[in-house]
């Protein structure tokens, strides 16, 4: 076998033939790929070029086909096929062989240990740990064996075949599940990102709302603002024109305007009334946002609480404000604000800053409520939770 083996080696790579094997004409044989290599060495790129034989160093001519004009040695390869074959024949006895040998004597294992319930090997009995056991020779329990070990399959088949169908019904309820958990996710992105839009064009929706009544409310107080500045401004006019006027002609030109100015504003007789105080209502746009959902699905855990302060905190402020002016009584809104964003604050932030009335004692944490102000604040209490849960 080593001397066929070599007859069928390539001389190039030293190894069996990779088909396609080519034979040249001087009858040597070489791997079609080693025989490449070995055009690219001698610079043969050409299909009519030429090339000199690795063994002989004979001439070989290509003829215009490059390698693929060149005999196949149809021959070598079919006996390259069974010299393969045979190859791994032998080698599956050799394993076979060696499966058999004893690992720790080297020799052929032909006894069985009942005690151990193992092959082993003569030495083994005669001087090894197995010397008092009980032994049988491996080729009777080798048959007993294999007659017990169709008995267990039987009954494996048959614990199988009565599996059946509890095997197959749990693999349909696996596809189902797999099935039903890709459609609920798919049902979850389509739904999500539709809720998640609505919220978005809500959002923006409002901001233009908000933009627009901010421009609006501006524009009126600063028309207001503008009327209210006049008399100054031409006051100013006028006096830097007394002062300042270079000649006769020029002060007569801008006494002129002035005057038709003066006089327009004289005929109103009345300034324009500053305007009552009209702010953004934030309670309006907090609501309008959160239209049709639950808050309480999305603040904290101590959302109770911190409405308990809140309305404490308003009802302490409308009483210490009693003797103030009329415009600070709007200032709940912001209370309401800040109290919304401590809803939907995160565990390790500090607690927002609700207002507090300088001159009002009650909204110290430490003054005292009475019976009559406990009942006042319950009612807060709850008209603040209908807010936040509308």
């Amino acid at each position: 076998m080593e001397a066929l083996g070599k007859v069928l080696s390539c001389p190039v790579c030293l190894d069996l033939f990779t088909p396609p094997v080519l034979v040249l004409s001087c009858s040597h044989n070489f791997c079609k790929q080693c025989l490449e290599q070995i055009l690219l060495c001698q610079n043969c790129t050409h299909v009519n070029g030429q090339f000199c034989c690795p063994v002989c160093r004979k001439v070989i001519y290509l003829r215009g086909r490059g390698t693929n004009g060149l005999q196949r040695n149809i021959l070598a390869e079919n006996i390259l096929e069974k010299f393969k074959d045979e190859l791994e024949t032998i080698h599956a006895k050799e394993q076979n062989q060696l499966a058999q040998m004893c690992e720790k004597h080297g020799e052929i294992m032909n006894l069985m240990c009942l005690n151990d319930d193992e092959p082993i090997c003569a030495i083994c009995k005669l001087f090894g740990d197995h010397k008092p056991h009980r032994i049988a020779k491996i080729s009777e329990a080798y048959s007993a064996r294999k007659i017990s070990f169709a008995e267990d399959i039987q009954l494996v088949l048959q614990k199988s075949e009565s599996t059946t169908q509890a095997t197959e019904e749990t693999e349909k309820l696996i596809n189902e599940l797999i099935t039903s958990t890709a459609d609920t996710r798919a049902m979850i992105d389509t739904i999500g990102s539709s809720l998640l839009n609505g919220i978005k064009f809500r959002i923006a929706t409002l901001k233009k709302k908000l933009d627009n009544e901010h421009s609006t409310k501006l524009e009126k107080l600063q028309l207001v603002a503008r009327e209210l500045q006049a008399p100054r401004q031409l006051y100013q006019q006028m006096r830097t024109l007394l002062e300042q006027h270079l000649n006769a002609v020029q002060f007569l030109h801008e006494d002129k305007k002035l005057r038709t100015e003066m006089e327009r504003l004289m005929e109103g007789n009345s300034l324009p009334k500053v305007p009552g105080k009209d702010n953004i209502s934030i309670r309006h746009y907090f609501q309008e946002l959160l239209k049709g959902m639950n808050i309480t699905d999305f603040v904290l855990s101590k959302t109770d609480q911190v409405l308990v302060n809140a309305a404490e905190l308003c009802e302490a402020w409308r009483s210490g404000c009693s003797t103030q002016s009329t415009l600070s009584g709007d200032i709940p809104d912001e209370i309401l604000c800040k109290t919304v964003l401590g809803l939907f604050q995160k565990p390790n932030e500090k607690e927002p800053s609700l207002p507090r009335n300088p001159s009002c004692s009650a909204c110290s944490p430490s003054t005292a409520i009475s019976p009559t102000q406990e009942v006042i604040l319950g009612q807060k209490n709850q008209q603040y939770k209908a807010i936040f849960r509308a």
